[in-house]
């Protein structure tokens, strides 16, 4: 139960009871993260389902997603634009993504994402019920997580977050897939373009953290799900008139 205290913990601001977590916990609380992002999708249903005009209903969820992470992924993307962009080589971009400050690159992507995030909410609440696809996407873009911590590596000597969970095994991995795909079932073939929309993604973020500072770490992941969340919203808008449940 440690793990999925500190899977609650790591994703979101909710006090957990989770305490002296061993290395192996962290592992192993990757395997959780597309049940948190089930917990997220429990919460846009609620959300879904008070009766506000689609763009205030927008709105509410934005908020809601923001808040609920402490907006900790934002913060993951703003860092990667300012240190893969605006630094010289490895060591100098991942200077510049501890700094504390925010610099040109990351105050625009974070704007960018924010403005299309509630565009394309605008957009699927103006579609009638979407109650799948606000399930769907928060767990899908969790999984990417799994993904992402599966196949990559940190860099030489980080000590943050991200080097406790990146590395772990194919049975996490693999938890976190069953998990992801119970989530999406009622989405039927439109899940193989959800999962397969967030695993480009993940393996895209992934390289570029590899090329540019040696590895990926935790910036890399909050990008990670960022740029996942919004692409999978896009693909929602696109489907979503011939959305069928």
């Amino acid at each position: 139960m440690n793990a999925l205290w500190i899977a609650l913990s790591t994703l979101t601001v909710l006090p957990t009871p989770a305490s002296n977590p061993t290395a192996q916990d962290l592992k192993r609380s990757v395997a959780f993260y597309p049940l948190i992002g089930g917990l997220f999708g429990g919460l846009f249903f609620l959300i879904e389902k008070i009766n506000l005009a689609a763009d205030l209903k927008a709105l509410v969820l934005l908020f809601t997603w923001v808040l609920v992470t402490g907006a900790f992924h934002l913060d993951g993307l703003g860092d990667c634009l300012d240190g893969f962009f605006g630094g010289k080589d490895p060591q100098d971009r991942r200077r510049i993504m501890k700094a504390p400050d925010l610099g040109a690159y990351g105050l625009t992507g974070i704007a960018l994402v924010l403005i299309a995030k509630t565009v394309l909410l605008i957009r699927l609440m103006g579609e009638g019920d979407q109650t799948y696809w606000l399930l769907a996407i928060p767990v899908a873009a969790r999984w990417a997580l799994c993904l992402s911590c599966s196949l990559f590596r940190s860099p030489e000597g980080d000590s943050g977050l991200g080097s406790a969970v990146i590395g772990h095994s194919f049975p996490i991995l693999l938890i976190g897939s069953l998990t992801a795909m119970a989530f999406s079932i009622p989405l039927h073939l439109l899940s193989l373009g959800l999962f397969g929309i967030a695993a480009a993604i993940s393996l895209g973020v992934g390289l570029l953290s590899q090329q540019k500072i040696g590895g990926l770490t935790g910036d890399g992941l909050g990008a990670t799900v960022e740029l996942t969340e919004t692409a999978l919203l896009f693909f929602a808008c696109l489907n979503s008139s011939r959305f069928f449940l």
